[in-house]
């Protein structure tokens, strides 16, 4: 059993970075993992992925990640994140593209924890909606009986979904306390993004997990916005990329 500190879509904001891991500091966490995007729409790319590896922070490869390492998985992306990609590229060298090329799909952890991008089966999928959980929950159910919690990312914004022994999907409605699953229910959990967050919440989300106690406290952290918003513009970034950092949108 074990406290995780679990940690998305960082998106090379190093400024976010920095004020979450400062803020896991406080706690009595025993792992670290990230759920993706460790690159993308920011200005460190290559601080974040020393920083991640400096910390031995365990993780899994995220759409931008992929598309850091191979242009043409960027071309169905927006006209903000293609170039951003392409800034990253710009940035990137050996042993940075070698780390994100080392990331696996998946993560699974104690037998019961699954970690993963976008959804179960790809990276590219989201799971924004009841049906793309109940597809998800299925997936679960059919090729990885044993998982009975599993941590998304892709979406940038906070949520818990829950599948009852019934079968039923529902959201579960969260906040910042302490929010206890039941041991016989299912959950996809979502912590948020650290970097480029959207829940109209401008401050760095991630997640704790007590897997003793069957307990997850989401965690938002305020950072040096101002900083982050400078090298952006000082990169020749879009400035949509600034302007929504501060509007958490």
């Amino acid at each position: 059993m074990a406290v995780f500190a679990i940690l998305s879509d960082i998106h090379g904001n190093l400024e976010a970075l920095d004020a979450v891991l400062q803020d896991i500091s406080a706690w009595n966490v025993d792992k670290i993992i990230h759920l993706g995007d460790v690159v993308g729409y920011n200005a460190n790319p290559c601080e974040v992925i020393e920083e991640v590896q400096r910390r031995r922070i365990q993780g899994v490869q995220g759409n931008h990640d992929i598309a850091a390492l191979d242009i043409k998985m960027a071309e169905g992306f927006n006209l903000v994140a293609y170039r951003a990609i392409l800034f990253t590229r710009q940035q990137l060298e050996t042993i940075h593209f070698e780390y994100l090329k080392s990331l696996p799909f998946s993560l699974l952890l104690e037998g019961s924890y699954l970690f993963f991008h976008g959804s179960p089966e790809s990276v590219n999928t989201y799971i924004a909606n009841v049906f793309q959980a109940r597809r998800a929950f299925n997936y679960l159910i059919k090729q990885l009986p044993s998982v009975r919690i599993a941590f998304f990312g892709h979406t940038h914004v906070p949520k818990i979904w829950s599948r009852d022994v019934r079968g039923k999907i529902r959201a579960v409605t969260w906040s910042d306390e302490l929010i206890r699953l039941s041991p016989d229910e299912m959950y996809l959990i979502n912590p948020g993004s650290v970097g480029q967050p959207r829940q109209k919440n401008n401050r760095a989300s991630y997640l704790l997990m007590n897997t003793d106690k069957l307990e997850v406290r989401f965690r938002s952290v305020s950072y040096d916005i101002l900083k982050a918003q400078k090298k952006i513009l000082d990169a020749k970034l879009p400035e949509f990329l600034a302007v929504r950092l501060a509007e958490g949108i």
